[in-house]
């Protein structure tokens, strides 16, 4: 008895719930999409100074190893 009265509540109640929830539902996915591009500039910002502080000291380190390179083969 109690199984039929919960099947009549899904399928009578939860159809017209449904646009609820599908609008709720993209409305939660679209700020997750703005938290991931948030988290990704800040990722790229990170990437970008960290490139910038240790451009030159890398530079030098493979300016270093063609130099020895370069002295092997000669």
């Amino acid at each position: 008895m109690w199984l039929r009265a919960v099947m009549f509540y899904l399928d009578f109640v939860l159809p017209r719930f449904g646009a609820v929830g599908r609008r709720l539902g993209s409305a939660q996915a679209g700020q997750s999409m703005v938290e991931y591009a948030i988290v990704a500039a800040l990722i790229a910002i990170v990437a970008m100074a960290a490139v910038q502080a240790l451009g030159g000291g890398i530079a030098q380190v493979f300016t270093n190893i063609l130099n020895r390179i370069s002295g092997i083969g000669g």
